[in-house]
């Protein structure tokens, strides 16, 4: 049996495998709830009292340059080989979280996918791009997936919206750096572009309450203003990457952020580049509707090591 772990800032999701074709026992905890990860996994398999798991396939919100592992978003450090040696002595495949959802997209049926325009996902090259508690990118080339740190590149700061300028002013007044991606294109930059533009800085709304909000005017700029940030985002990805095969975007946030009513100047905003403006026109952008998409990336790699 095979532990499949996709290991965010904000949630802990696990489940077993025994064929690599299907997956169960799954159960979500708050990553915050533990001190380690080697307590989180022995936690759920004993929750669910299951035994003879020593092997593992875990997806985690960092990095991977090495043993020793830090999560960017959650004070938890573990090394790969500590963990390995102590539950997983049979095999343990770390990886990068977005890495890991993006071997789902080997075998994603034309039914998990919502087009944005025209295009369909090609062979070419593909990034996947999640926004949660963090903005993950992970590169698809042929078999290969690259991992990145693409959510902590600096926003430019020159000519922009009037708004998103009172905010990245704001931003720098608190904080003495310039604002990531990452910083705004996530559940935290939600609540900060709203309580920017309504000047209610104590504001008790949820992210999930603000995208559901689009009746009221302050709700509906925020969605608006994250919605041209994350396009433009996605166009410049799109361009280092030279990912003509597609641009996939995935995650619950996502779902409630762009709707069908924002596809259109979505589009427009990503097709935005005075030299490459075919170049975008012909790139897919597609949103990913695969339920469980950690879970699914992670049989295609127990069948492609662990089998």
């Amino acid at each position: 049996m095979i532990l499949l772990a996709d290991l965010g800032a904000t949630n802990a999701r696990f489940s077993v495998t025994e064929d690599c074709n299907t997956f169960r026992h799954d159960e979500t905890y708050s990553i915050n709830s533990f001190d380690s990860i080697e307590s989180l996994c022995a936690n759920y398999l004993e929750d669910k009292n299951i035994e003879n798991v020593e092997r593992a396939v875990i997806g985690v919100a960092a990095p991977i340059i090495g043993d020793s592992v830090s999560f960017v978003n959650v004070d938890l450090q573990f090394s790969i080989e500590q963990l390995k040696k102590n539950l997983f002595p049979k095999g343990l495949y770390v990886l990068n979280d977005l890495a890991l959802q993006a071997h789902a997209i080997f075998k994603i049926d034309s039914n998990d996918l919502s087009y944005i325009g025209k295009g369909k996902i090609s062979n070419g090259p593909k990034i996947l791009v999640a926004p949660g508690t963090g903005l993950g990118l992970a590169g698809i080339i042929g078999e290969e997936v690259i991992a990145t740190e693409a959510g902590h590149i600096n926003i430019p700061y020159k000519k922009q919206d009037s708004d998103l300028t009172i905010i990245v002013r704001r931003f720098i007044d608190e904080n003495e750096r310039l604002p990531t991606y990452e910083d705004f294109l996530s559940g935290k930059g939600i609540t900060y572009f709203h309580s920017t533009l309504s000047g209610d800085k104590d504001s008790k709304l949820t992210s999930e309450e603000i995208l559901l909000g689009r009746n009221d005017n302050y709700c509906r700029n925020t969605i608006e203003l994250l919605n041209n940030l994350l396009a433009s985002f996605l166009r410049y990805v799109t361009l280092v990457w030279g990912s003509y095969g597609g641009v996939m975007l995935s995650g619950s946030i996502v779902n409630s952020l762009l709707l069908e009513e924002d596809y259109a100047e979505f589009r427009r905003v990503f097709e935005d580049s005075e030299t490459m403006g075919n170049f975008m026109k012909k790139t897919p952008l597609a949103k990913v509707n695969i339920p469980d998409i950690g879970f699914v990336g992670g049989l295609h790699l127990a069948r492609k090591y662990m089998k």
